[in-house]
Order: C-alpha cells, then structure tokens, then sequence
C-alpha cells in the first residue's frame, strides 16, 4: 500500500514538474500610457490596430519581445493621417524588463538605456518614466491645431 502510494505521488510530481519545464519562458511586461495633454493620442504597437488615449486619461500596453509602438496625437477626433505629432520608438522586452530604446548606449551597461537626458528627443513624450516601460504624453502639446481647438480647449479648462 505504502509504495503505490509513493508511486501515485512520484507520477504527481512528475507530472507537475514535467508541467514546468514544458512550458516556455515569456517575455513582456504591461506598461501605462499616460495622456496629460488636450490632444488625443493614437497608439499602435508593432503595426496592429491604433487605440485611442482620450485627453488625460492613461492606457495599458502590453510589450512583448522587441518591437515599435508608433504614437499619433491628434486635435480632437480623426485618424493618425491627421496627426500634429508623430513619433515611433522602439522597445525591448527581457523577461520582465521593458524599456523604450533612447540614447546612443552611452554608459548604457552600469545606468541602463536612454538614462542620459539629452540623448534622444522624444518630446513630446517623455519615454521611460516614472518607470522603464511607461509614457507620459504632455501636458503642453496644442501648438499645432487649429486656432478653434485651442480656443475650445481652453475655454474648457
């Protein structure tokens, strides 16, 4: 009785541990996009579907392997055809580090990527913060609409 016992749980473990192993490590974390600007943002990651980041509202992204996020910021409602910003950044995904690719490697071994300010502009969004992975979006982008945007957006405000 004892050893069919320990045989049951023998195939148990077994199975469990052969459950593990077969299974493949993934790589990807979930990142936030943060939209504090009047404009609409437009996002689409590695050429799929653009979502839209309504005006101060924010957006999970999911990063996996490398890849590009593209970002359209657009006066009110319209398509990224009708952007007055356009920017693409590529990322990393390792295990569950992410990060937005900036910079030129500049001491990128010991401070990590895109850690000198300067290196790369991105504005205006702010790539890699508050946490490597995350976008914050503003909030001061509207020089380029219409006069009757900018007009309703602060008159809202």
């Amino acid at each position: 009785m004892t050893s069919v016992r320990a045989t049951t749980i023998g195939f148990i473990a077994a199975g469990l541990l052969a459950g593990v192993v077969a299974v493949p490590a993934e790589a990807g974390c979930t990142r936030k996009i943060v939209n504090k600007s009047a404009l609409t943002a437009l996002v689409s990651r590695d050429g799929g579907p653009w979502v839209a980041v309504p005006p101060h509202r924010s957006q999970s992204i999911r990063l996996t392997q490398p890849g590009r996020v593209d970002f359209a910021l657009v006066c009110g409602a319209g398509g990224p055809e009708s952007a007055v910003s356009r920017t693409s950044l590529t990322y990393s995904a390792i295990i569950d580090r992410c990060y937005y690719e900036i910079g030129t490697g500049f001491f990128e071994d010991q401070l990590g990527p895109g850690f000198v300010p300067g290196t790369q502009d991105t504005a205006p969004l702010t790539a890699n913060m508050p946490r490597q992975g995350d976008v914050v979006i503003g909030p001061r982008v509207e020089a380029g609409c219409p006069a009757e945007f900018r007009a309703a957006v602060h008159s809202r405000y």
